[in-house]
Formats: C-alpha cells, structure tokens, sequence
C-alpha cells in the first residue's frame, strides 16, 4: 500500500512544473534598475510600453573623472518618440537623449553634480540598455 502512494506522491512532485524562463533574460515590460554610488543602469525589454520615471541618482563622481553615458536600443519598434536624460544641479541637461531608431551612443562630459535620471518611454518596443557611471582613467 504504502508503495503506490509513494509512487502517485513522487510522480505528482516531479511532473510540475513553473513558467518557462525567458530566453533573452529579461522579463518583458519590467525594468531592471540599479541605482548606486558608482553605476546607474536602466535594463528593459519591452513591447508597446509606455513609462514615465524620474530616478534621484545615488551616483557619486569624483571631481577628477567624467560621467560616461552609454545607451544601446536593440529590436526597436514604434512610431513614438522616447527620451532618455539625465539632470544636474538646478535641472541643467548633462545627457539628453531621443530614441527614434537602433543606437549606440556614447557620450562622456565634464560635470560632478547629477540629479536625476528620466526615462520617457512612449509605445515603446525594444531592448534598452543604459548605463551611466564615471571614467575609469
């Protein structure tokens, strides 16, 4: 008796199962955002999204090094426009970007004090990955 129980218990606990892992490591429409003292990251694979965040940032910047800003957009889709910036002291634009295409845009510029970040996203459909931090030279 105790053996088909047994059996049915095992059977039943090892035949479940969860949801399937996306292949591309993102969870679609949920950003993935880390926010500390040397590194500000925007991560996001979405479709048809429409997002508007201001992040106070944590990033901290040496007087002697530059703010380098990397943004690549993959896979894009949509007929609105998106933008991406990030603020200093007294809203003063340090980094200003439109997303109209596929892109890679690096950018580095001299200044030590940032606010915040935005993120406008507009029916957006793609990959996004942002990455603000300070040079390593």
């Amino acid at each position: 008796m105790k053996k088909p129980i047994l059996s049915i218990a095992l059977c039943t606990l090892f035949s479940c199962v969860g949801p399937a892992e996306p292949d591309h490591g993102f969870v679609e429409n949920l950003p993935a955002i880390i926010n500390k003292s040397d590194v500000f990251s925007f991560s996001l694979r979405a479709e048809n999204f429409n997002y508007n965040e201001t992040f106070p940032l944590s990033l901290s910047i040496p007087s002697n090094k530059k703010i380098l800003s990397t943004l690549i957009i993959t896979d894009f889709s949509s007929n609105d426009s998106s933008t991406f910036h990030v603020l200093g002291e007294n809203d003063a634009i340090v980094f200003d970007h439109l997303i109209q295409s596929n892109k890679t845009l690096t950018s580095s510029k001299d200044h030590t004090s940032l606010k915040n970040a935005l993120v406008y996203l507009n029916n957006f459909s793609g990959i996004v990955n942002w990455v603000v931090t300070s040079s390593t030279d």
